[in-house]
């Protein structure tokens, strides 16, 4: 899909796909199938202490951007905090991870460039919770779409 052959894309409030992504909330807001690929963006929600396991994004980068509770992680060798408001820049191809920090639930914007790695999402939250638990299969699924899963730091 070529930029002349895109169309405005609207989302209605409270819509979008939800899917339960090991135990947290992924909302697909905007689909690299509407962006012709450029772009993709998810809602991600979850309790204290949630969060991904350390990983590595070796096709996208990740902008994520704090709309309730607070978040910490870290990306390379640099720790950051974001609370409501905050916005950080997380580069491919540099081991990162978050967590929902504090006592409340925590909402996350994150912008993926390019698209593509919501699919990654949609295909965990395709499977049951107890196929989710079932580690080497998400590894093996992350490796379809360029992330490698870390062991714990």
């Amino acid at each position: 899909m070529n930029a002349e052959s895109l169309k405005p894309f609207l989302l209605a409030a409270d819509a979008g796909k939800r899917l339960n992504v090991l135990g947290d909330g992924i909302t697909v807001l905007l689909h690299g199938r509407d962006t012709g690929g450029t772009i993709s963006v998810v809602l991600a929600d979850g309790d204290p202490g949630h969060g991904p396991p350390p990983h590595v994004h070796h096709r996208e980068d990740e902008t994520f951007h704090c709309i309730e509770g607070e978040i910490e992680g870290f990306c390379g060798d640099q720790t950051f905090k974001l609370m409501p408001g905050a916005t950080a820049f997380l580069p491919r191809n540099i081991p990162h991870t978050w967590r929902v920090a504090g006592t409340r639930r925590a909402k996350v914007l994150v912008v993926l460039t390019p698209a593509g790695f919501e699919e990654f999402f949609e295909a965990v939250g395709a499977m049951s919770p107890t196929e989710q638990q079932d580690i080497p299969r998400v590894v093996a699924l992350g490796k379809k779409y360029g992330l490698d899963i870390l062991p714990p730091q």
